[in-house]
């Protein structure tokens, strides 16, 4: 089957041009000026946007955490995902305590396989370190997936050791592989919660008073004086602070293998929505995230480091809890299930607040949420360009329309989002998964075909 998409503004990470794109049989096969072909299906998009189909960095599937279960498994994320642009979501497995490395993967490829409607590949958190996990990791590399990572937080259940870490990165450096770290000093904040819940501190203002900004920095920059040691490549997942982007700048400058990720919620929200000491609202409790979310100066710094290339992706930490039934069961505020969705309005926020408010040009849009990733995590040219030869996953974004967010038009099966009433410019009109026409005008098609599992290759963090 061949399809042209006809008239749009084609744009990757480098250029942006008027231009036809064809693809046959799901992958793209020319670009350029070209005439329709006897039973050739053509669709127009004039006026719009032609985009390579997003790669998520970061989502929580289908977790067992604090005594529950993630509301979206494998089969509604990645619905919600497909819905809003993504074609290829890189899910964080999880080794449990008194697993293996490999027992942990098969378990997320068991949870991904026939549910996932998106292509979809792994990382493969290790909540713990082991001396025979630096063998195993070679399997796992073998298996494409070549992105770890490890918890610097959360004592008793993932947190690890700096001698851990510099283990872990010594295993991963031999590899070539690279692995994303939750950069907070976990110890600190154990001891700024029990002060709080010592003084009878027990709502939700105090989450983001137990984990400043400062600890997310000195993590950081503990993890990169280890893995500058070793010339590791590593990356700091969820960045949320300004002071840590001067960290990862100057450690860019210095040659260090390090990259870094953000999420929607740290350029668009802040500390404000967790209410006042006094007041322990339930809805606070919807943006109980860690790290937290900051105090608004950061959300300028943010938006710059995204612009200038001190970040290098976006991806959402999708780890949906519902408000009603778990977030409101916790008895204070260090209980309270973190994560928040986000996988279906990656893109849309993404070009409401940062291309069509001028913050960044629609080339950087695509290369902060497809083509940085598929470079860093060895999907590149395969995933996140357009390219003969590419998988044809495409989006053609319509820049006119404006609407306003509401969680009962999305796809997700959490009972919330944390971007209700949110104006956004512009829709996500068609999305094409390997050719296959999967939201056509806007509307999720109701017969989605399983997404494929690819394996990544080794990383590049020469992306900027």
């Amino acid at each position: 089957m061949s399809v042209l998409l006809s008239g749009g503004m084609v744009t990757t990470a480098t250029q942006s041009r008027l231009a036809a794109v064809r693809s046959t049989d799901g992958r793209i096969v020319e670009i350029g000026d070209l005439v329709p072909r006897p039973g050739e299906e053509v669709i127009d998009c004039s006026g719009c946007l032609v985009l390579p189909g997003g790669i998520e960095t970061h989502s929580h599937l289908d977790l067992e955490a604090v005594g529950t279960v993630t509301a979206d498994d494998f089969a509604s994320g990645t619905r919600s995902a497909l819905a809003g642009g993504t074609t290829t979501v890189l899910d964080f497995g999880t080794q449990f305590h008194g697993e293996s490395l490999a027992e942990g993967l098969a378990r997320w490829h068991d949870k991904a396989r026939g549910q996932a409607v998106t292509d979809y590949g792994f990382h493969l958190a290790m909540t713990q370190w082991r001396p025979e996990f630096a063998d195993e990791m070679a399997q796992i590399v073998a298996a494409g997936i070549t992105s770890f990572k490890l918890y610097m937080a959360y004592r008793g259940s993932m947190m690890v050791e700096d001698d851990e870490i510099y283990a872990a990165l010594s295993a991963s450096s031999r590899l070539g592989a690279t692995i994303g770290f939750h950069c907070e000093n976990g110890l600190v904040i154990d001891a700024l919660v029990r002060e709080e819940l010592a003084r009878g501190h027990t709502g939700t203002f105090y989450h983001q008073r137990t984990r400043p900004p400062a600890l997310e920095r000195e993590a950081f920059g503990r993890l990169t004086t280890i893995a500058e040691l070793l010339d590791a490549q590593h990356y700091i997942v969820h960045l949320s602070a300004g002071e840590t982007i001067e960290e990862v700048r100057r450690a860019r400058q210095r040659g260090s293998k390090v990259v870094a990720e953000t999420c929607p919620q740290y350029l668009l929200l802040d500390d404000s929505l967790y209410g006042t000491p006094e007041c322990d609202d339930l809805e606070a409790r919807q943006y109980v995230m860690s790290p937290p979310l900051r105090a608004p100066e950061n959300l300028d710094a943010l938006w710059a480091g995204l612009a200038d290339g001190d970040i290098q992706f976006v991806g959402t930490d999708h780890c949906s809890f519902n408000l009603k039934g778990q977030k409101d069961q916790a008895p204070d505020f260090a209980r309270i299930p973190n994560g928040a969705p986000g996988i279906e309005l990656r893109l849309a926020l993404l070009y409401t607040y940062g291309v069509a408010a001028g913050r960044i040009s629609p080339e950087r849009f695509v290369a902060v949420t497809a083509e940085n990733a598929a470079r860093y995590f060895g999907l590149y040219p395969r995933k996140g360009t357009l390219l003969p030869g590419s998988d044809a996953d495409i989006v053609v974004n319509d820049p006119k329309p404006s609407w306003t967010v509401r969680h009962d038009v999305l796809h997700d099966n959490v009972d919330h989002t944390p971007y209700e009433g949110r104006r956004i410019q512009g829709r996500v009109r068609d999305v094409f998964l390997r050719g296959h026409h999967v939201v056509a005008d806007g509307v999720l098609a109701g017969d989605l075909a399983p997404g494929e599992f690819v394996p990544c290759g080794l990383p590049d963090s020469d992306i900027t």
